[in-house]
């Protein structure tokens, strides 16, 4: 059995925006389809704040996941758990699924991910001209 701290940080990730997305109150039985606005930016509802709240709850993915893996990997990965967030929230009256919510998650994964590579192999690079050649 596995201990916790052997457990990748983007693991806890998923749990913690599962967590925080999930709509804890108002459940309905039946979808809410009338209140989803499936094209980015189109829901009066979007605010700035809001699109960059998502973009940064995503960054700490995109960042641990890019680490170990590919870009694509970790951006696919935050799309999964972000139309599975906004998929229960259609359930709720107190909560607003959001294309949006979805774009943000993507670019939040994508900037983690990017950044993590980048850091990645400016260090290996460091690392290869630091030591003496053989």
């Amino acid at each position: 059995m596995s201990r916790a701290q052997d457990v990748p940080l983007w693991v806890w990730w998923i749990s913690l925006v599962l967590a925080i997305s999930f709509p804890w109150s108002g459940f309905v039985p039946r979808p809410q389809w009338d209140r989803v606005h499936p094209l980015p930016f189109t829901d009066p509802a979007d605010r700035p704040r809001d699109f960059l709240a998502n973009v940064a709850l995503f960054v700490p993915f995109g960042w641990s996941y890019g680490r170990r893996g590919r870009i694509w990997n970790a951006v696919g990965i935050a799309a999964a758990v972000s139309v599975t967030a906004e998929a229960t929230q259609l359930f709720s009256t107190t909560r607003f699924p959001s294309a949006t919510d979805i774009t943000a998650a993507l670019a939040g994964a994508a900037v983690g991910a990017v950044g993590s590579s980048l850091l990645t192999r400016t260090s290996s690079r460091a690392q290869e001209k630091a030591s003496p050649a053989k």
